[in-house]
């Protein structure tokens, strides 16, 4: 067994004639010569290779009580190995290193924290329930996350894309809560009730709104942390760049919808349910008459001062500036302190000069609720949507921390992630905070701050709790309308965003048609509801794709000798009686009917052929042409098969030059050496060939060379249009409608007998494509036609073996790879078209079993 490298350099490779564009130098840049690599080495079946090769397992003779005890280790390494794994933190504070972290992770807790105030105080409003509950969210979910957490950049707390749709949810419930309640608003007497203007205004209408956004938190964290127990951070991967790209597009068109009523100043009921964003607007220009000049004032100095300071000096400077300028916080302040001076106060009605009708976010808590369990009544209604929110929060965080990890290049643990999140929304449900998740403008703060570990979190809660217990109270004059010029502005990205139609049309049209389906849906219909759409449709593309799965047949250019797809390059060849064959996707259920029609449509039908010779033997049967009751004379005789495969042995054998080969008696080595590459060899030493009568080849890798370069180049030019030819579609016989019998297609189809399929493009095979590929085997084998299949992974192997696919197709009809399997189909002989042509029995036709046993 041997096998030997030869390379040859400085051999300039020459452009043929007939080429209308030299062909490009194959070496690395900068090496400054041509080189060849030629390879000589037997032709492999899978078994012998494996034979040779394979590794076997060495066996695992402990018992299982060895394997428990070793499990169980008790040692303090592996105590503290688990109990860091779980709490991060305890391998967080065992090698902090104070002198180098500490002072970065306080200045990044610090800032971290003041981008943490507006936004807190906007999405509570966002998430539809009351503006303390964005504070507390702004709390114990970033200290729960110091905890569980291995992302030393992942802010977690308030989100705009998880609050509007756990908004959706929320208002939808509180349709509910309204119609069940009526009283509330109304009276006892049924009479209006002069005491509130609007349901917003009731505390028991607040309090249920409040106790279902805690409620989806807990379900969700509770999802999350089953999720990373059982491992199944994989679901994100089912969800496409174009799905959330959409979806989050469209929920900023929602987001920027509800905050409108605050820019222009005027009251109008939430919505929820389907076309709600059409209800909105037309609520939004139904009383858009009532809007004072103050309140878009307000709004239109916040966003120019937003914009400004993020794209003309933060962005702009962001490579010399420390930290960026935080312009939300400004904002707070500088709207706080004017409403303060002027008196925007809309309660204030002592002067009636000073009101001036800007609605603000009034009275907020100084202090911290004590623990609450919340109320679980009609939790049902909501599950799914749970499951939804708990997904959302996991893809979106994930995927900030994997962006984060691979900047400052550190690991995290997917599933130990999962488990935080959860723990940060479950345990932070008991304390009146909504879902929580990363917010990427906040991490790419602490990115850009290289915040050292997870311990920075522990100083913006600091910071968060002297907002809360000190200076709360100071934010009663705070205008609604520069919290939401904050929320909108915030959105800029989003709606950027949707510029990336263009690539996915271009890209891909399944995944345009992806993303106009879910924002299409998200924006008219709802949020959940195309959430839903787009999840349902991103599956069906992913079935439609796989109907569209490409197969097609493999030929060799004339001059570099390199297997390429027939019907895209010009001046290619395919080898006289094989044809070659590539599915570029996996196999099994959902496609293997169109594997099996691709196949027969781009070689040659079994079926169809089958038929013909029926049918072409009844004709001359008519005719009386039939002989002695053997053969008939449209049948080529078994001298004559002979005759004809001397003759391809020897058009094989002959070079470009129209020598024979078999009289070169120089040596292997040399005949590498002289062998350039536009004289390439690819040949088995005809001296050590065995065809077998059956069609089979002997499996031994020492009796064959395999001598490559590139493939081979036969005198006998058998072009690819020749060949398509014979697969056009025949014409109708006038006798009985069906396809006329072709004497040129039948003496084409008579010359082809092998079909090598390349296995190398699939890494997934189930019962069904196994099963399609044992009766394919049987059909081709039907009319004498023998099939291969190359590089086969070990797996596909495995469930092939499993699936009884060896009982039908021989072990030695499998190859290492495709070159091994042509270098012996190709020197094989044509066998004789056999004398029974019976049609398929019933164990071939019968490839569905349950069918036969119903």
């Amino acid at each position: 067994m041997q096998r030997s490298v030869s390379v040859v350099e400085g051999m300039p490779m020459e452009p043929a004639a007939n080429d209308k564009k030299s062909r490009r130098s194959s070496c690395p840049p900068g090496s400054g010569q041509e080189s060849t690599v030629f390879v000589k080495r037997p032709p492999y079946t899978q078994v012998a290779f494996d034979n040779l090769n394979l590794k076997e397992g060495e066996p695992d003779n402990r018992s299982l009580g060895t394997k428990l005890r070793n499990k169980c280790d008790c040692s303090a390494k592996c105590v503290f190995k688990q109990l860091s794994t779980f709490l991060p933190i305890i391998k967080v504070l065992r090698y902090y290193n104070f002198k180098e972290n500490l002072l970065v992770d306080v200045l990044s807790g610090i800032t971290i924290g003041i981008l943490h105030i507006p936004q807190a105080l906007a999405f509570g409003l966002l998430t539809s329930v009351k503006v303390e509950n964005g504070l507390y969210t702004s709390v114990w979910p970033v200290i729960l996350y110091v905890f569980f957490g291995t992302s030393a950049h992942v802010s977690m707390g308030t989100s705009a894309v998880i609050c509007i749709v756990t908004a959706s949810v929320v208002d939808r419930q509180a349709e509910m809560f309204k119609d069940l309640n009526p009283h509330l608003m109304t009276g006892g007497n049924g009479t209006s009730n002069s005491t509130f203007e609007t349901w917003e205004d009731i505390p028991e209408f607040m309090d249920y709104k409040e106790n279902v956004a805690i409620n989806i938190a807990l379900s969700a964290g509770l999802i999350m942390m089953l999720m990373g127990c059982f491992r199944l951070g994989f679901v994100t991967a089912y969800l496409s760049e174009s799905f959330f790209s959409a979806f989050t597009s469209g929920a900023a068109v929602h987001i920027a919808t509800s905050q409108i009523p605050a820019l222009l100043g005027i009251k109008t009921p939430r919505f929820g349910g389907v076309f709600k964003i059409i209800y909105t607007y037309e609520a939004i220009f139904g009383k858009i008459h009532e809007m004072q000049p103050t309140t878009p004032i307000i709004a239109v100095i916040s966003i120019v001062i937003l914009f400004f300071v993020k794209e003309c000096i933060n962005e702009r400077f962001k490579h010399k500036l420390f930290i960026p300028i935080p312009v939300e916080l400004l904002v707070v302040i500088l709207a706080t302190v004017l409403s303060f001076a002027i008196g925007f106060d809309e309660e204030a009605v002592a002067d009636e000069d000073k009101v001036f009708h800007v609605a603000v976010v009034g009275q907020l808590t100084s202090s911290f609720p004590a623990p609450v369990f919340p109320d679980l009544t009609g939790i049902q209604n909501y599950i799914i949507d749970s499951f939804v929110i708990a997904i959302l929060i996991f893809a979106n965080t994930i995927a900030m921390a994997k962006i984060c990890a691979k900047k400052h290049n550190y690991e995290i643990d997917d599933s130990q992630e999962l488990i935080a999140y959860g723990m940060c929304n479950f345990l932070s449900a008991f304390m009146l905070c909504f879902p929580s998740a990363v917010a990427p403008p906040r991490s790419m703060v602490a990115s850009t701050m290289n915040t050292k570990t997870t311990f920075t979190g522990v100083f913006v809660t600091i910071l968060m709790l002297l907002v809360i217990l000190v200076i709360s109270a100071l934010f009663k004059p705070l205008p609604k309308a520069a919290l939401a010029a904050i929320i909108v502005v915030a959105l800029k990205g989003l709606f950027v965003q949707m510029m990336d139609c263009r690539k996915f049309w271009k890209v891909n049209k399944f995944d345009f048609i992806i993303w106009f389906f879910t924002i299409f849906s998200v924006v008219f219909l709802d949020i959940d509801l195309g959430l839903g759409i787009g999840v349902v449709v991103s599956l069906v593309t992913v079935v439609f794709q796989t109907q569209f799965s490409r197969g097609y047949r493999l030929a060799v250019t004339s001059n570099e000798g390199i297997m390429v797809e027939s019907n895209k390059y010009r001046n290619t060849r395919e080898i006289p009686g094989v044809k070659i064959f590539r599915f570029q996707s996996n196999l099994y259920f959902a496609n293997a009917e169109i594997f099996r029609n691709t196949l027969y449509n781009r070689t040659i039908n079994p079926r169809k052929y089958l038929k013909m010779l029926q049918k072409q033997k009844k004709r001359d049967e008519k005719a009386g042409i039939e002989k002695n009751g053997d053969v008939t004379s449209s049948y080529v005789s078994p001298s004559t098969k002979a005759t004809d495969m001397k003759h391809d042995m020897q058009s094989i054998s002959l070079d470009s030059n129209g020598k024979d080969i078999r009289q070169k008696k120089e040596s292997v080595v040399s005949n590498i050496s002289n062998t350039s590459a536009d004289n390439p060899a690819f040949s088995v030493s005809e001296e050590n060939l065995v065809p077998v009568g059956n069609g089979k080849f002997n499996g031994t890798p020492s009796h064959n060379f395999l001598t490559i370069s590139n493939y081979p180049l036969p005198s006998r030019r058998f072009s690819v249009a020749s060949s398509i030819s014979m697969m056009t579609e025949l014409e109708i016989d006038p006798v009985d409608g069906n396809e006329v019998v072709s004497d040129e297609w039948l003496e084409r189809a008579k010359k082809i007998h092998h079909i090598i399929i390349d296995c190398s493009t699939m890494n997934y095979l189930d019962i069904s494509g196994a099963s399609v590929l044992s009766h394919i085997y049987a059909e081709y084998q039907h009319v004498n036609i023998t099939v291969f299949l190359a590089g086969c992974s070990a797996d596909i192997r495995n469930t092939m073996e499993h699936a009884g696919v060896f009982d039908k197709i021989p072990k030695d009809n499998f190859f290492i790879d495709l070159e091994d399997a042509i270098s012996i189909a190709k020197n094989m002989a044509v066998q004789p078209v056999p004398i029974n042509l019976a049609d398929f029995s019933d164990d071939e036709a019968a490839e569905d079993s349950y069918i036969t046993r119903m």
